[in-house]
């Protein structure tokens, strides 16, 4: 008998911690599905900020070749992260560039990549909540064909924003937009992988 209520005592210890462990896996589980979800959308807020600043702007040539930037600019271009870890964003833009020329392959009608905003999410959006640092960049749309990256002809740019979360998360995404009658038009919106 004491035998019997040894192993059954064992037995539900050991459904015990099993269900402690799924538990607490689970919860680490949501945990970091939240946050992956929230740089998404921190990039996205990114994205739509520059898209709204490019709405303002009279000629996107401006912002290609670097005369006119967004008004959300950080005072560093050596940013620390909210993981702790400083970012070179100079040295991004250079990585940017090199994985675009290296995947257009278009010669003088190569994307260049400016960098247009970069700051914190909550002086963007106003609010202390937010600790994502958020980045964009600005080139001409892989349509263009005047062998010039620095000069708009067609009214279409594509924007490439990237937010840095905590424990490291990033996640970025990617809009092309054209110029119209009524204002700016969105022609494709997708999350880079």
């Amino acid at each position: 008998m004491v035998l019997l209520a040894l192993v059954a005592t064992a037995i539900l210890n050991a459904i015990g911690l099993g269900l402690i462990t799924l538990t607490n896996t689970e919860a680490a589980i949501a945990s970091n599905y939240r946050q992956s979800s929230q740089v998404l959308y921190a990039a996205e807020a990114a994205a739509d900020c520059a898209l709204s600043d490019l709405a303002r702007v009279a000629s996107w040539s401006n912002i290609l070749s670097g005369v006119s930037q967004s008004a959300f600019r950080d005072s560093t271009l050596a940013p620390v992260l909210p993981s702790g870890e400083r970012v070179d964003l100079t040295a991004l833009t250079a990585s940017l560039q090199a994985a675009s020329d290296a995947d257009a392959r278009r010669g003088a009608n190569n994307p260049r990549w400016r960098l247009f905003l970069y700051q914190p999410l909550s002086r963007i959006v106003r609010s202390p909540h937010s600790a994502d640092y958020v980045v964009a960049w600005v080139a001409d749309d892989a349509a263009e064909t005047d062998d010039d990256p620095l000069a708009d002809r067609n009214d279409i740019v594509t924007v490439h924003a990237q937010a840095f979360g905590s424990q490291g998360l990033q996640r970025t995404v990617e809009a092309t937009i054209a110029k119209d009658d009524l204002g700016v038009r969105l022609l494709s919106w997708r999350e880079v992988r």
